[in-house]
């Protein structure tokens, strides 16, 4: 079996939404120097890690309760969601800010099927341009819930187009029970089908969305 790391890191300075957003802060709430001299630890010490970050930051999946208040939150989501045969629709051809049109999925089976769009922007990640991003249409979402796709990936900062405030491939897609992963990398390391993609986050109680470790596994 082949594992295929489809994630960003977090780190302090990465891209984020939107420039309200705060950036992540990770630090020691216990250092391993605090701990040796706390008392508690013979021969040994250990760090314990603070983290403080929004939920929609990195590779992240959204919960239908994201654009959806009777949606389902990211603790009611079961495995069956979360780990799902993938398919990669290329969409390297396009330009920045242009559409991801329906008929990239001419052809593909969606049904039952985590489908990533690769477009090729997680080249730009940390750049100016990575905010220049191609998106799919309020009638791609549709495409894509129509043909039964489960879960929609993409390596792009949002799968929307910022610039629209009604977020018509959210409101399709997480409406419709159709999950989200946002900020994905490596597609280009993924063949068009034949591979298991997985997006499990912790399972936190009334979250909206959360990171994700999302990673493809190909059987040899």
């Amino acid at each position: 079996m082949h594992l295929i790391d489809l994630s960003h890191t977090i780190a302090p300075g990465m891209p984020v939404f939107s420039a309200s957003a705060p950036q992540p802060s990770i630090g020691p709430w216990m250092s391993h120097a605090q701990a040796a001299t706390s008392g508690r630890y013979q021969g040994c010490t250990c760090e314990i890690t603070e983290v403080h970050f929004i939920t929609s930051l990195g590779t992240y999946l959204d919960s239908p309760f994201h654009f959806d208040p009777g949606g389902r939150s990211i603790e009611q989501l079961p495995l069956e969601d979360l780990v799902l045969p993938g398919v990669v629709i290329d969409c390297t051809h396009l330009r920045p800010r242009r559409p991801i049109e329906p008929d990239v999925l001419r052809g593909v089976d969606l049904a039952g099927k985590a489908v990533l769009l690769h477009t090729g922007w997680s080249r730009f990640w940390g750049e100016p341009t990575y905010a220049d991003y191609p998106f799919p249409t309020g009638e791609t979402a549709a495409a894509l819930r129509e043909g039964g796709a489960r879960l929609v990936g993409i390596d792009t900062l949002v799968i929307d187009d910022m610039r629209n405030p009604h977020r018509p491939v959210h409101v399709t897609l997480l409406r419709g029970g159709i999950l989200i992963v946002e900020n994905l990398t490596n597609l280009e390391a993924l063949p068009p089908a034949g591979f298991t993609f997985n997006a499990v986050p912790a399972k936190v109680s009334g979250a909206a969305a959360f990171p994700v470790r999302a990673y493809a596994t190909i059987t040899d």
